[in-house]
């Protein structure tokens, strides 16, 4: 019997089948402003919300992590961390937005209706290097924010539901899969502008921390530079990573570790498991290198 490939599961799945019978979903009015927002951001565990103009009652794009990074920096090298929480009591996400598109800086604004396949989701994902696709309703007057798909949801649908994936047995070495050449890397006396320059010039998620040994010890992500928000927070932003770290939750999902030559079936039934936004990839306590979730789930869609 000839086994179906995961694209082709894919194809016959639907985003809105994917969706679970009850959820949370965090929406922010474009009017909001910037700072109540990122609290909002913060007290919901998410890094980023779609948008809601109500006048023109349709989608307007995403607020993530990246609108909060961006706006950091401008300030560092403009003015200062100070002026820049000081502005966000009054900035509105409409108005970052529009100085972010005369900047150059601003996303584009890309959604995908909710029947449409977890195919073409992840296409969309993969070939435009995103993290999550807001699905849109646009078929009456008013449009209409149904829930957000990412990467992460995909791959754990694919864990929960096909239990023989063709590259199941299959190393990631055998794969080539994982990015192990020009690592951005960092240790624990880093200053953090260093690192939000990494995020923003090198367009990544995370840097790796390493000890005086070059030895693995922690993890640096976009989602860290909320604690930024925290009342009582350090507003320098030449710290050290071990000073901007000591403030996160203990809800922070862990740290997920492998080696080259871990098999794909391992690797899906840590996502079936557990919540995961990338692997490490060790050897003897080493970073050899970053398996991403795109990493994954284009290999996936290609088996």
């Amino acid at each position: 019997m000839t086994s179906i490939s995961v694209s082709d599961r894919l194809r016959e799945t639907t985003c809105y089948s994917m969706l679970p019978v009850s959820s949370k979903l965090v929406v922010f009015e474009t009017r909001m402003k910037v700072r109540h927002a990122l609290t909002a951001l913060v007290q919901h565990g998410v890094q980023s919300a779609p948008l809601w103009d109500a006048v023109t009652q349709q989608f307007a794009g995403m607020f993530t992590v990246t609108d909060f990074i961006n706006l950091l920096l401008h300030y560092y090298y403009q003015s200062s961390l100070e002026a820049a929480m000081l502005d966000m009591e009054n900035l509105s996400i409409k108005n970052l937005k529009s100085l972010q598109f005369k900047s150059g800086v601003g996303a584009p604004i890309v959604s995908l209706h909710p029947m449409k396949s977890l195919f073409e989701a992840s296409r969309i994902l993969v070939d435009n290097r995103l993290y999550r696709l807001p699905l849109v309703d646009d078929s009456q007057n008013a449009e209409v924010i149904v829930s957000v798909v990412t990467e992460f949801k995909i791959l754990r649908h694919i864990a929960e539901n096909y239990q023989d994936i063709p590259v199941a047995r299959k190393t990631l070495r055998e794969l080539g899969l994982g990015t192990y050449t020009n690592l951005k890397t960092a240790t624990a006396d880093t200053p953090l502008i260093t690192v939000l320059n990494m995020f923003v010039k090198d367009k990544i998620s995370a840097v790796p921390i390493q000890d005086e040994k070059g030895l693995f010890i922690d993890i640096y992500e976009k989602y860290d530079v909320l604690l930024l928000t925290k009342e009582g927070s350090s507003t320098d932003l030449s710290i050290p990573l071990s000073q901007a770290l000591a403030g996160r939750s203990t809800e922070f999902a862990g740290i997920h570790t492998c080696a080259v030559d871990e098999t794909m079936g391992n690797i899906m039934d840590t996502i079936r498991r557990m919540t995961v936004h990338r692997f490490i990839v060790l050897e003897d306590d080493v970073c050899k290198g970053i398996l991403s979730l795109s990493d994954i789930l284009r290999c996936l869609l290609k088996s």
